[in-house]
């Protein structure tokens, strides 16, 4: 395709699931209350090569530019979730972010068996499909998953070859994890979005987020060279809806440091035949190539009162007691469940590793890919002995999966400390995050429970407040939870009675908080 064109978003191959994958049109079982409630329902196209349902879960936000929530079922951002599958998740798109680089490739290179390689990438996400169903397992069900999906690993890295011409650039908040795993698919610098204000740091580029509860974002590469004109970069996101968000990126970047190529990717694709058009015709304006990869593509259906029936649903939730997102608890309280006495407050220990680990650069500075990453098996290993601590059996038995938490855009770090640790211990990983969003104890819902705390990090919106969700259902406390903020955080910062320590100690039996020491940007 030459420059000043965009695809035709219904052609190519019809891509579907294989067999024993969930079938395309059916609700996830996180999303029947939402369904049900205000009509909304995710569908998949017959060009999905993941289908959507399982790949996401319906929620209700507390903002009043969008009623629903699309909680993805293998981010690890909402929804406590084993390491594997979101690294997993994120190698899938980065090989079809691989896969879409190569017809750049002269034919002596990528033509001869570009059939089969397509042929073979159906099939591994078929296998990842196939798994989905199984992302709550325990004992020798979860022992099989992680079996499956390390060798769903190796068959994808069997796939890829590297891209080291390549910037690809992640979406703060959710996606900056993400963007991580696509990045080192590819070999490729890496640099995230952010809403950080580090003292000095002078941006680059910025752009706004229409629907988000906090819309700016900013650029602070401390070498812009890597985004060299005339090049390709990717563009990483977790959903697109609109689409609106990456319209605005490729604006900015564009005018600054025109690209020959942009390559949109993201888990799910769920944007309208008028803003697939749009991306079309910013192609055509701006003279260059857009292309749009996503693991499920499709579509939503959303009643023309979703906002109103949206408010209605969450005035109800709360009347009942259900929770609400940012109106549930005071700050520094979280929701108490069952497990041990109401009221309890867990033990708060520190794990401070600013001594044993070189310091780590954040990836808002660029970095380069599968490198400047923290040693996650030296960090796993000494928390190995601060968790059990915690933990009454040792390796589990009646208790919960540890739940390593990483500190809104601090995701990447997490997702490998808790990949290393979940081979001593059952482990999960998940996020805080800055979105409001109503809670309802139900299985048809996606979010079921609600921590909220101050922020401590220096943003350009200033203070406020912050959420960690689904630490604890149907009246359980939490078991271990690892808290790993910034690294460079200070302790203090976390503690107090409305900090994230107190918050956290409200829900679970103790809370491991880890240090990390910063590498200068």
């Amino acid at each position: 395709m030459t420059p000043g064109t965009a695809p035709d978003p219904t052609a190519g191959p019809d891509l579907v699931a294989g067999p024993g994958a969930p079938v395309p049109g059916v609700p996830s079982r996180e999303s029947t209350v939402v369904h049900e409630r205000l009509g909304v329902r995710v569908r998949s196209s017959p060009r999905s090569l993941v289908p959507v349902e399982p790949l996401v879960g319906l929620a209700l936000r507390r903002n009043p530019r969008r009623a629903h929530l699309l909680v993805s079922t293998v981010l690890a951002k909402h929804v406590p979730t084993v390491p594997a599958l979101a690294i997993t998740a994120g190698e899938l798109l980065g090989t079809v972010v691989e896969l879409a680089l190569r017809d750049d490739l002269d034919d002596e290179l990528a033509g001869l068996d570009a059939a089969g390689r397509d042929g073979r990438l159906t099939e591994l996400a078929a296998r990842f499909a196939a798994v989905l169903d199984d992302r709550d397992a325990t004992g020798e069900d979860l022992t099989r998953l992680r079996t499956e999906l390390a060798d769903l690993r190796a068959s994808l890295a069997a796939l890829r070859s590297p891209h080291p011409e390549v910037a690809t650039l992640g979406y703060a908040e959710t996606a900056t994890g993400l963007g991580r795993l696509v990045a080192d698919a590819l070999g490729s610098w890496y640099l995230h979005s952010t809403r950080h204000d580090p003292v000095g740091a002078v941006a680059f580029g910025a752009f706004e987020e229409a629907h988000s509860h906090a819309t700016s974002h900013r650029l602070l590469p401390t070498d812009p060279s890597r985004l060299r004109v005339g090049g390709t970069v990717v563009l990483v996101d977790d959903e697109l809806s609109t689409g609106a968000t990456v319209v605005d990126t490729i604006r900015d970047l564009h005018a600054r440091v025109p690209q020959a190529r942009w390559v949109v990717a993201a888990l799910i694709d769920l944007r309208g035949a008028d803003d697939r058009r749009a991306f079309d015709e910013l192609a055509l304006e701006l003279d260059t190539r857009v292309d749009v990869v996503a693991l499920g593509d499709g579509g939503i259906e959303l009643p023309t009162d979703v906002l109103a029936r949206g408010a209605e649903v969450v005035a109800e939730f709360a009347g009942a007691g259900a929770g609400a997102g940012a109106d549930a608890v005071a700050p520094g309280r979280g929701e108490v469940g069952g497990r041990g006495d109401v009221g309890a407050v867990g033990e708060v220990v520190t794990l401070d590793l600013r001594e044993v680990v070189e310091p780590v650069r954040s990836e808002r500075f660029g970095v380069d890919a599968a490198s400047e990453r923290v040693d996650a098996e030296a960090v796993s290993a000494a928390l190995v002995a601060a968790v059990s601590g915690g933990r009454a059996d040792g390796h589990g038995g009646d208790a919960p999966p540890v739940v390593v938490l990483g500190t809104e855009e601090f995701l990447s770090v997490p997702l490998a400390v808790a990949h290393a640790l979940d081979r001593h211990l059952p482990t999960r990983v998940s996020s805080t995050t800055r979105s409001p969003i109503a809670v309802l104890d139900d299985r048809g819902y996606a979010v079921a429970s609600s921590v909220t705390f101050r922020s401590h990090d220096r943003t350009v919106d200033g203070p406020g407040p912050r959420f960690a969700y689904n630490l604890t259902r149907g009246g359980r406390r939490a078991g271990v939870v690892v808290l790993m903020p910034e690294p460079g955080t200070d302790p203090a910062d976390l503690a107090g009675p409305d900090g994230v320590t107190s918050a956290l100690a409200a829900v679970a039996d103790r809370v491991v908080v880890v240090l990390l020491p910063a590498a200068g940007a």
